[in-house]
């Protein structure tokens, strides 16, 4: 057991299951300890645009923890979290499998009593489409890079949170498949989660092409800055975006940007308990546009401090999150620091 799991400060809480598998199983754990899910959703743990696509099946009403698999393998230990958890069923689904698993591993959970639904695609631009349309065309869209994961990763919270969907395009190229989707959704709000550095101008411009209702681009200098301005972000109709510029007590879930697969287990914090967005982080540095951003939210100095306070979740071990970084969060996050250096 990794020494880490013990870390827990005032205001953070570490989850260290030592790798992808075992971060998703202790996020489930989490959440899931007084109740089960409808469903539960596997992912390919190999190729983060699956995992990403199936983030908006988190949403009610399937109420699911998304674990992992290996294409061709799926590990004793993620089975054993399936049957611990006890998925009740979604139109009779317990489990949905998303993108490129084999059929095998199908095969062998369906031998187990469980049945399962698959989602995927002749590639993962097709499967995104697929939930989509699983989905109903949600008429919220996010599009992030199929290039770099790192400025998509808060996409993945907010997916989770309202169900909106994820989908693909290359810096230059927007997919027939995406393409598609946003023709087929009535009034489609388009919203681009990343820098012309991940989808150009000219992309942006394809889109708008399409006549959708809606086109914004949340935006940034690096991957840290667009995790910021998407938790800060509330779209002119208010039904897109978490909005939160008010100083109050929040929640978030910080990830590493090291690891995409970790802000996919942890999106599950965004829909159930404290509906967390996503602030992404270095292994071994804090961004100062993180700190100036907790600082400028959290509630003001009080003689005496009441709730509500600020909490971090931490996912991943100190191997992808240092504990040098955990403390500096804590700090961000203490009502008790600010009112001491007041």
């Amino acid at each position: 057991m990794n020494s880490d799991k013990a870390l827990d400060t005032l205001n953070t809480t570490r989850i260290c299951g030592g790798n992808i598998f075992e971060n998703a199983i202790a996020i489930s754990d989490i959440v899931y300890a007084d109740k089960s899910p409808n469903s539960v959703i596997i992912a390919n743990g190999d190729l983060y645009q699956d995992a990403f696509a199936a983030t908006p099946l988190i949403h009610f009403p399937r109420n699911a923890p998304i674990l992992f698999s290996h294409a061709n393998y799926i590990d004793p230990s993620t089975v054993s979290q399936i049957f611990k958890l006890q998925p009740k069923g979604v139109d009779g689904v317990h489990v949905f499998i998303v993108g490129g698993i084999s059929y095998g591993v199908e095969y062998y959970l369906s031998t187990l009593g469980l049945k399962v639904k698959r989602i995927s695609g002749t590639n993962f631009f097709d499967t995104s489409a697929k939930i989509a349309e699983y989905l109903g065309f949600p008429q919220n869209i996010m599009i992030v890079s199929s290039e770099d994961y790192r400025e998509g990763l808060s996409a993945c919270a907010w997916a989770a949170h309202m169900g909106d969907i994820i989908l693909f395009a290359t810096r230059d190229e927007l997919p027939i498949y995406t393409r598609n989707v946003i023709l087929r959704t009535k009034n489609a709000n388009v919203f681009i989660i990343g820098s012309t550095n991940m989808i150009s101008k000219n992309v942006e411009m394809e889109i708008k092409k399409l006549n959708p209702k809606f086109v914004d681009r949340i935006s940034g200098y690096n991957p840290y800055d667009v995790s910021v301005n998407f938790a800060k972000y509330k779209s002119p109709d208010g039904k897109f975006g978490w909005g939160k510029t008010n100083r109050d007590g929040h929640a978030f879930t910080f990830t590493s940007i090291q690891n995409p697969f970790n802000s996919v287990s942890a999106a599950l914090f965004a829909h159930l308990g404290k509906h967390a967005p996503i602030l992404v982080v270095n292994k071994d540095i804090f961004p100062e546009i993180t700190r100036n951003y907790i600082e400028s939210v959290k509630p003001q100095p009080k003689p005496e401090p009441h709730p509500p306070f600020m909490h971090g979740w931490i996912v991943g071990c100190s191997d992808t999150i240092s504990v040098h970084v955990q403390l500096e969060i804590e700090r961000s996050l203490s009502i008790d620091e600010f009112h001491a250096g007041m």
